[in-house]
């Protein structure tokens, strides 16, 4: 194989680092979200739910690195400061129908992000829509403790792109995701939760880059302190298993070296959460997490809040 040269400048080359949230592969961007999903996963006694049941979730996420490492460049890059803010509502759907005896349902997620990046003396900004990610999911209840799940996600590029910029709120490629979770109780008080995938990215086509695959996981456990009140701790694992390509060829450096690690970064994150129930079947949580041991990707710290009101038709 015959690597090819990024034709960019360093700073466009990395000028999509700032995607909710920033990551590996090209500029810095995949179509994950890691730490997205933290506590109760899944709902538990999936049988026993409604017919047509359906949950509003709203997410916040803030993301901020004053640290980038390039490995292939050989460390740290200085002065970089992005950030990333971002709204999501996502709706779910469980329906009635079963295949391979699970419980047919849905989701579509449309983020609203506000992208900031700065490095190299230069600064950039952009606030929109973002790409809009849909799933049909199936899942499978193995009792009142334990709820499998299976799922497949697309990313839409639906959002702002533009080649020339450092910030935007577009990937600018399709995403396909397959995904397994589970939700288990092993007793009235302690959950534990994981959501493993593997990403398969298309072609940036105004860039004729392609992202490298990417297999990710979001795990949880929390612990009942009283009826209402979880504590607990979450975090994320991300590590990409593909070299990047341009042209159809191995990514090499801006100094026209060849890079062996093929760009790939990884990253492992851990913090504190707490989930909260009320009205009976609504929650909110909120979760942290540092991320560690980085390569070829943005290092910082990540917040999530989530706020979900289950309901039926």
């Amino acid at each position: 194989m015959n690597p090819t040269r990024v034709f960019h400048p360093l700073p466009f080359a990395l000028l999509s680092l700032i995607s909710l949230p920033a990551l590996a592969t090209e500029g810095g961007v995949d179509n994950i979200g890691p730490g997205t999903d933290g506590f109760y996963i899944l709902p538990l006694d999936v049988n026993n739910l409604p017919d047509h049941m359906f949950a509003f979730n709203l997410y916040y996420n803030h993301y901020e690195a004053r640290k980038l490492d390039i490995s292939s460049l050989g460390g740290k890059v200085p002065d970089v400061r992005i950030k990333s803010d971002a709204i999501i509502p996502r709706l779910d759907y469980l329906s009635p129908v079963r295949i391979f005896g699970g419980r047919l349902g849905g989701y579509i997620a449309q983020p609203y992000l506000k992208q900031q990046v700065a490095l190299f003396g230069m600064s950039d900004q952009r606030e929109s829509m973002g790409d809009t990610t849909v799933a049909p999911i199936i899942l499978w209840d193995m009792g009142p403790r334990l709820t499998l799940a299976t799922a497949v996600e697309i990313t839409l590029p639906t959002g702002e792109y533009d080649a020339s910029r450092l910030a935007n709120t577009s990937n600018n490629f399709y995403t396909y995701k397959p995904l397994v979770s589970a939700t288990w109780m092993p007793d009235d008080r302690t959950e534990l939760s994981i959501k493993a995938t593997y990403s398969f990215n298309q072609e940036n086509h105004d860039t004729d880059y392609r992202s490298g695959q990417i297999f990710h996981f979001d795990y949880s456990a929390s612990y009942k302190v009283t009826d209402n009140l979880s504590l607990g701790v979450n975090g994320y694992y991300l590590k990409q298993t593909t070299d990047d390509k341009q042209y159809g060829h191995t990514v090499v450096n801006i100094f026209g070296e060849e890079v062996n690690d093929g760009v790939r970064g990884q990253v492992f994150a851990i913090g504190p959460a707490v989930y909260f129930t009320f009205l009976k079947y609504a929650s909110a949580e909120v979760r942290w997490a540092k991320e560690f041991d980085v390569e070829n990707r943005p290092e910082g710290d990540m917040l999530w809040a989530k706020v979900t009101i289950p309901f039926a038709l």
